[in-house]
């Protein structure tokens, strides 16, 4: 399906729909990765039930070790990729240059993030623990290392591992011990 008529903003209002519908909460320990496939293109705009099929592919501790391990590159396969983490959102203080982070911010809320990437674009979706029935929708206009991260992961060259010069893990045997025949005294 080609889904560069679809506004990246949009599949992931419609993704996040979906994952909000079956998900409780807003501690997951580890982040996900899924592939989307567009199955009415149509019914994206409105958050129709069918509209798309999310297969779950993948999660890891750190969202940034989820979006650059090799076999993340499956995302590749689908319309588009969708990462979704849970963590601390802080506002931005320009004043304050102590650069606090989030987690121990005194006006820090729970979020959950989904941040899908297709071949048009990427768009995410903020959803906050004491506002759950409010969303924050981004077009793509999010900056910093996990923006770039998914840009990575949908465009970078997939490399296998001859191409990024890694060699197989060698594995070394233990030889038997030879044992002494006993000794003998006169």
């Amino acid at each position: 399906m080609n889904t560069t008529e679809i506004a990246p903003v949009a599949l992931a209002t419609c993704v996040e729909h979906s994952l909000n519908l079956s998900l409780s909460g807003f501690d997951l320990k580890r982040a996900r990765l899924y592939g989307i496939n567009v199955v009415d293109p149509s019914g994206v705009d409105s958050n129709s039930d069918g509209a798309l099929r999310i297969s779950f592919l993948a999660e890891h501790g750190d969202v940034y070790e989820l979006l650059e391990s090799r076999g993340s590159s499956i995302a590749r396969m689908f319309d588009a990729a969708a990462v979704l983490t849970c963590g601390w959102a802080a506002p931005v203080d320009e004043e304050d240059e102590s650069e606090v982070p989030p987690s121990v911010h005194p006006r820090r809320r729970r979020v959950r993030l989904v941040v899908v990437v297709g071949d048009s674009g990427v768009g995410s979706v903020l959803r906050f623990a004491d506002t759950p029935e409010e969303i924050v929708t981004d077009p793509g206009n999010a900056k910093g290392s996990l923006a770039d991260a998914v840009e990575r992961l949908w465009r970078d060259p997939i490399t296998s591992a001859e191409d990024a010069d890694e060699s197989p893990p060698v594995v070394k045997k233990k030889s038997p011990k030879k044992k002494s025949p006993p000794r003998q005294t006169p």
